[in-house]
């Protein structure tokens, strides 16, 4: 590196006083914002997380940046990369202009996020915490809105409603539940375990209370995620005792009124019933069938380029006016499924982009499930239901189609990365 009188390294814009006791607290500060942050606060706020690591970052200008990037950094930052391309090219294609920048721009943030963070040590102590706050503030606030406001569906805040607050609530309770095997590490393992512990269960409170239907579709597959992780290191007592609490909640959670989730279940399945019958009711099960249905025969009609977002609204509503399926889905303006909307919108580019940003954490984060080390676990298992969650908010909802979801998925999975990939690998399995 070059140091004269005419060039500097940008780290020494901060003077050593100033950047020895700054670059920690404000990477904690970023890592508390980002697990808490998307659930309580407007998801625009959530920029602040890369440029607090950025500023972090140049405060420690001194670290050394951890041979960044190497080949899994590459593919990841590829990845996202091709991602935002996908909508910007492909909206602009179909005469949308800069719309796809719109939806770009959150998952290229994330990507300061990573870099920023192979210049520092942060401990993963803080993503926990904030998880766990974000969750316990969720769980209590759809309690509040449940019982105290009379509400039907528990909704957070304004612009998100039942289903994204609902799905966000349930993540941050899985993710707290990935971070066990790391707080049984720590030295005030107690305190941090009945954090995360209650944390999780609030996550799953909110999701009930929010009535998101989708999201309870994938618990089973993320419960295994979990036992892979954790479960194996358990004695049979612990297992038992958990696999019964386990029950003993989701037994509570259906039959108590309050939450509202019988009622639930139960429209779902007889909406389903009622379109397997021919009934021509729109429920909320049928909509979703005829939606899907119809975004299959849109992308047969054009399956390398799509529609893009205006001309599906548009093919959609002629379908509707020429009697083909129902005219009131012309009024929604994504296929409530992220696989067919990103294919019936983006096309190709927008399919394949879509499946590697889904398998890509996978990969990633696969050899540590099975690590020795309870904090390199507790991030790969973490780094793994980040990416099954979001598949399974995908199969009854667009979760991607809104800015906010690209934004908290991408800088989840960089922040995720970037603390375990510096951790040393132990005995993977």
């Amino acid at each position: 590196m070059i140091d004269n009188e005419h060039y500097r390294p940008m780290a020494v814009i901060f003077p050593r006083r100033f950047r020895d006791p700054c670059h920690g607290p404000l990477a904690a500060m970023a890592l508390v914002f980002a697990g808490s942050a998307f659930l309580i606060l407007p998801w625009p706020v959530l920029v602040v997380v890369p440029l607090l690591l950025t500023v972090a970052a140049l405060a420690a200008g001194e670290y050394p940046a951890n041979d960044f990037p190497q080949r899994h950094d590459k593919v990841l930052m590829g990845v996202l990369l091709l991602y935002g391309l996908s909508w910007v090219l492909m909206e602009s294609g179909h005469g949308m202009g800069f719309k796809g920048l719109r939806d770009a721009w959150p998952i290229w943030l994330s990507m300061v996020a990573l870099v920023a963070l192979s210049r520092l040590r942060p401990s993963a102590a803080w993503l926990w915490a904030g998880l766990a706050l974000g969750s316990l503030s969720a769980g209590t606030w759809a309690l509040w809105q449940r019982i105290i406001e009379k509400t039907a569906r528990a909704d957070g805040h304004d612009p998100l409603h039942a289903i994204l607050f609902g799905n966000l609530g349930l993540l941050a309770g899985l993710l707290c539940f990935a971070g066990l095997g790391w707080a049984l590490t720590r030295h005030e393992r107690w305190r941090w375990t009945l954090l995360l512990a209650l944390g999780g269960l609030a996550g799953l409170a909110a999701s009930a209370l929010s009535g998101s239907r989708g999201g309870w579709i994938g618990l089973p597959l993320a419960i295994w995620v979990l036992y892979r992780g954790h479960g194996k290191r358990l004695s049979l007592r612990w297992r038992l005792a958990l696999v019964a609490s386990l029950l003993a909640l989701l037994g509570s959670l259906y039959m108590m009124p309050q939450t509202g989730v019988a009622p639930r279940v139960h429209s779902a399945i007889n909406g389903l019933q009622q379109y397997m019958a021919g009934d021509d009711e729109m429920t909320s099960v049928s909509a979703r069938l005829e939606m899907w249905k119809g975004a299959s025969q849109l992308i047969a009609e054009r399956p390398v380029t799509g529609w893009g977002t205006g001309g599906y609204r548009d093919a959609m509503r002629e379908r509707g006016a020429e009697g083909v399926q129902d005219a009131s889905l012309g009024r929604f303006w994504h296929a409530h499924n992220d696989v067919l909307d990103a294919w019936v919108k983006r096309g190709l580019p927008g399919l394949l982009t879509l499946l590697a940003l889904y398998v890509t954490p996978l990969w990633l984060f696969a050899g540590g499930i099975g690590s020795g080390s309870g904090e390199r676990r507790a991030l790969a298992i973490a780094g793994t239901l980040l990416s099954v969650a979001f598949i399974d908010f995908g199969l009854t909802y667009s979760f991607l189609a809104y800015p906010m979801g690209g934004m908290v998925y991408a800088l989840l999975l960089t922040i995720l990365w970037g603390l375990y990939r510096r951790l040393p690998q132990h005995d993977e399995r």
